[in-house]
């Protein structure tokens, strides 16, 4: 059995722990943090380094990141890859994916989360907890779709995108890169990039760095 390591201590980082302990797919689970030394532990994995310590790893360990912020989560991404690091996706067991879904490297998928027929998933995304992505979508790199998230088919969702929780989207639809959409959203028509969308039916409310 393999050994994984989780760059990032934090809640996500227990939900990624937990996910890859349901797999039954590893004999051992321990995260890099910057709090270590100060913090020894994330309920009962152990934090044996800080992050910035990952290539001291690469050998031995699997990796998975638990880096909330797209962005930051593509960069640390890319800089394992360009490392040779293995970065396997940790998928809960009662997720369901078709066969017929491209995966790139890299994502997590949560308990209940459900990927249809025809979607292509890029590298370094979140699928939370009880997300469905429909038929036909296309989510590039570092895309977070929240717990409770639903996307209608064919929706195509660019680079480090987020969908809050609860948010929702129609079909046939483009979301730009580097769009917020704000929890309980619902997402009726193809949004422009860098900007936060809320409301019933969302609406652009300001720009986001």
């Amino acid at each position: 059995m393999s050994k994984l390591l989780i760059i990032g201590a934090g809640g996500h980082g227990k939900v990624i722990a937990d996910c890859a302990e349901a797999s039954s797919q590893y004999s051992d689970i321990a995260f890099l943090d910057d709090t270590f030394p100060e913090r020894g532990s994330n309920l009962n994995w152990p934090i044996i380094d800080k992050s910035s310590q990952w290539k001291c790893y690469q050998d031995e360990y699997d990796f998975a990141l638990a880096i909330g912020n797209n962005k930051a989560r593509l960069a640390m991404y890319r800089a394992l890859s360009s490392s040779s690091a293995r970065l396997p996706n940790i998928i809960h067991p009662s997720a369901v994916i078709s066969k017929h879904v491209s995966l790139g490297a890299g994502n997590v998928i949560f308990a209940n989360a459900v990927i249809n027929p025809g979607s292509q998933i890029g590298n370094a995304c979140i699928i939370n907890t009880a997300a469905t992505i429909d038929h036909d979508c296309l989510l590039a790199d570092a895309v977070h779709i929240s717990p409770g998230v639903h996307l209608a088919g064919i929706v195509s969702v660019a680079k480090a995108s987020w969908f809050g929780v609860g948010s929702c989207s129609v079909q046939n639809i483009e979301i730009a890169e580097n769009t917020q959409v704000g929890a309980g959203a619902a997402v009726t028509q193809s949004t422009t990039a860098n900007g936060l969308y809320v409301g019933v039916p969302a609406k652009r409310i300001k720009d986001i760095d």
